[in-house]
């Protein structure tokens, strides 16, 4: 029995654990895929700005181009003082042809732009992007059409031509840098971002469960005999369910044991007395030796055994009764079928005895919502006490009416003084010659009251004798 919560508690996860685990594994997941947006966002802005670099470029190249009478001039000065002072980081080169793509100047060797759709440039519609290879490294090309001012006069060769396409191309050490220092820059952002979250997570989870904490302290001082209550304070809403249940089944474990501890109590106070007598009548016969008294003293001896085995009986059928709110639901039960069934197995006993029992239905069918079990035990109870407080001869009747049901004798009936007391525990209005425990009509009260019913007394009933317990159900169309 010790080893098995050891055993549990280290195989188990602690709720910190599991709490911190649904938390951060999906937190850090949505921080990376923040992180993975935010870089490519980045890059990307950063790659348009280089490429609006790269497109300033080729319009400084433009702006450096004229006709002449030689030809196409190119203004090196201005064009290479840009060139050189803004790109720093990587390496520019250039290519001018024309529309129909013969070369007029710049490195020959440069790739050309593939014709896009409109949908796919940027800037205007003039200039146009691509990534492309020279000299066997990855570069960015900018391709650019341009009117050449002065085109339209004659030159020696005869009319200019005044479209030009301008392509620049520029190697992608700068933007690598610009990328790598943005990665890292995001990583570190996000890592610390994570880090924060995952420390003020812990906090929040080590304030969350306090509760649980101040419960399981509070659990762990009661006495074991103490079953009241638990209320820690600062309860949280979403933990007054299980706080709540675990106070309902200390309730229910306190009343059962303190069921058994008054089974026990009880038990041991009110059989020792003719556990008592018995030994003595029976030492008392043992030591006699004329048959007579011996007789007598060993018929003794059997009526109090039979005593102590009807007081053992009740005590038990008391102690059921107590369970049965716990063990049994309620349903429909028809009064009138079960008097019958309840008379049907008395009768048998009752010829014995000597007494009349009878059914006496006032109404054919009568139904109530109790436990047939425990109504069964109250009626067979009322007839068992009828028969053994009247002298023989006596007339009984079960009698069934609209939502009640009573057991009348023409006995001697029970004294005014007594009619309050009778349903108490071990309280006994019977006179001294008559054996009894005390606990029948207690046993009838503790079933009505657990199944809604009024158990009431009357006597005398006729002719100053007599008495009639009823148990009364109210029905739905009373008020």
């Amino acid at each position: 029995m010790s080893q098995a919560p050891q055993v549990w508690a280290a195989s188990a996860t602690s709720l910190r654990r599991r709490l911190l685990s649904w938390i951060l594994w999906p937190l850090a997941a949505l921080i990376g895929l923040n992180a993975w947006v935010a870089y490519g966002n980045a890059v990307q802005a950063a790659n348009e700005a280089y490429d609006r670099s790269l497109y300033l470029a080729a319009r400084t190249l433009a702006e450096g181009l004229q006709w002449q009478d030689a030809g196409l001039q190119l203004d090196v000065t201005q064009a290479a003082g840009y060139l050189f002072e803004n790109h720093t980081g990587s390496r520019l080169f250039y290519k001018i042809t024309t529309p129909a793509g013969q070369w007029l100047a710049g490195v020959a060797a440069l790739p050309e732009v593939p014709a896009r759709d409109h949908s796919a440039v940027k800037f205007f519609a003039l200039v146009q992007f691509d990534d492309g290879q020279y000299l066997g490294q990855a570069v960015r090309l900018a391709q650019l059409t341009h009117v050449v001012e002065g085109a339209t006069r004659l030159t020696a060769a005869g009319p200019a031509d005044p479209l030009v396409k301008i392509t620049v191309a520029e190697t992608m050490e700068a933007r690598q840098q610009l990328i790598e220092h943005i990665l890292w820059d995001t990583l570190g952002s996000q890592g610390l971002l994570l880090l924060a979250a995952a420390l003020l997570v812990l906090w929040g989870v080590q304030r969350g469960i306090r509760p649980l904490e101040a419960f399981r302290q509070q659990l762990a001082q009661k006495s074991d005999d103490d079953f009241s209550p638990i209320q820690p304070p600062d309860l949280p809403r979403e933990l007054r369910p299980l706080i709540e249940t675990l106070n309902g089944y200390l309730e229910r474990l306190g009343r059962l044991i303190e069921i058994r501890k008054r089974f026990l109590d009880n038990a041991a106070h009110q059989l020792r007395t003719p556990l008592t007598a018995l030994k003595t009548q029976l030492a008392l016969a043992q030591r006699n030796a004329e048959p007579e008294n011996a007789q007598a003293l060993m018929a003794a001896a059997r009526q109090t055994t039979d005593d102590a085995v009807r007081l053992t009986e009740q005590l038990l059928a008391m102690t059921r009764v107590e369970h049965a709110r716990e063990m049994h639901s309620p349903e429909r039960v028809d009064l009138v079928d079960l008097a019958r069934r309840v008379t049907q197995e008395h009768l048998l006993r009752a010829h014995q005895a000597g007494d009349d029992l009878g059914l006496e239905l006032l109404i054919e069918r009568s139904e109530v919502q109790c436990v047939a079990l425990l109504l069964h035990e109250a009626l067979s109870n009322l007839i068992d006490n009828a028969m053994h407080h009247s002298p023989v001869g006596t007339h009984i009747t079960v009698r069934v009416g609209p939502g009640w049901v009573e057991v009348v004798d023409d006995g001697p009936g029970i004294a005014p003084e007594h009619q309050a007391h009778v349903f108490e525990r071990f309280y006994r209005a019977a006179p001294s010659g008559v054996s009894g425990s005390g606990l029948g009509l207690a046993i009838v009260k503790e079933i009505a009251d657990q199944q809604g019913a009024v158990v009431s007394v009357r006597s005398p009933v006729a002719d100053g004798h007599g008495t009639a317990i009823r148990m009364r159900w109210q029905r739905a169309d009373e008020p």
